[in-house]
């Protein structure tokens, strides 16, 4: 009897192809390579606010730097390239101090693929830029009592929030009072009222407090004198998103029961009709990234020229 009696003939062929395995992954790994896809998975995992600059924040501690506040914020749409547009040009602003959250879809859309879409590096580096945030930073490390929570700590931070782009996505959140991110956070968290942040010394919220003399009787001068603050968003989209019926629902909500026109805090920037990245035509494009800025440094009280359409954010 030979000495492969017994043996099921393809005991040979696993022996083989396991020994060929295991020595094939002591060579690639003994040479310290990573394969591509978990290259990949490293860079989009890596703690973006050690990159960008940020650090915990208490808004306790910029109460009085006698600047305007504002927060940026980008959601899930090709507009965001106009972001670094927008902080470049607000960066001449002495007494301006600007933070920016992107959406984990938002932050896609700035990964130095292009001169128009920076490296987030680079953007940290702009004037006036102290924060960048993103969703894995409002629970960073595990939460204790005593400890800060960022999208509340933004809120009461902030004079003036900006949402350009607003994505279909984004606008459906937002209406319908979503918070599972940390821009929609920071949105359902907001002071509609008036009456929780009151304004900081030396400087005027960007919307008048909706309240009359007799309603403002007996408040702290913060809240008497100061204003309120408020959310201005530029919706961006394709045009068959744009003209769903779905869509002009949601913008009721922002612009009729929430509006700044009816004593609310909300503001629409209504997009343009143009060539959009989907190659389409037609409505649903964001607003000129030129006007947003002019309609921030209006409410802000900035500086800066404000055209009709301005006026009328």
């Amino acid at each position: 009897m030979s000495t492969r009696e017994g043996k099921a003939p393809y005991e040979d062929v696993l022996m083989f192809l396991a020994i060929c395995v295991i020595g094939g992954a002591y060579c690639y790994y003994s040479n310290r390579e990573i394969p591509p896809f978990m290259n990949s998975l490293d860079q989009q995992q890596a703690s973006p606010s050690v990159a960008t600059k940020s650090k915990p924040l208490k808004a306790s501690d910029h109460f009085s730097d006698h600047k305007h506040h504002l927060l940026l914020a980008a959601t899930g749409s090709v507009a965001t390239i106009k972001i670094p547009l927008i902080l470049h040009a607000l960066s001449h602003h002495t007494n301006l101090s600007v933070r920016l959250i992107l959406s984990n879809s938002a932050r896609q859309f700035l990964q130095a693929q292009s001169a128009e879409q920076p490296s987030l590096e680079e953007i940290s580096k702009i004037k006036n830029l102290d924060g960048i945030y993103f969703d894995e930073d409002e629970w960073a490390k595990p939460w204790v009592r005593g400890d800060s929570i960022l999208h509340i700590e933004l809120r009461r931070w902030v004079d003036l929030l900006v949402v350009a782009p607003l994505s279909a996505n984004g606008l459906a959140k937002v209406s319908q009072g979503f918070s599972d991110n940390l821009v929609t956070s920071v949105i359902r968290a907001w002071d509609f009222s008036g009456l929780i942040d009151g304004a900081r010394p030396g400087v005027k919220l960007p919307y008048d407090s909706g309240k009359s003399a007799k309603d403002l009787e007996g408040l702290p001068e913060e809240f008497r004198a100061g204003g309120r603050k408020g959310i201005i968003v530029a919706p961006a989209m394709n045009t068959a998103m744009w003209k769903h019926p779905v869509t002009e629902k949601q913008l009721a909500v922002l612009e009729d029961e929430w509006g700044v026109a009816n004593g609310g805090w909300f503001k629409v920037l209504r997009p343009m009709e143009k060539m959009l990245a989907c190659g389409d035509t037609g409505s649903g494009a964001m607003r000129d990234w030129k006007e947003i800025v002019r309609v921030i440094e209006q409410r802000l009280e900035l500086g800066g020229d404000a055209d009709d359409d301005v006026k009328k954010g």
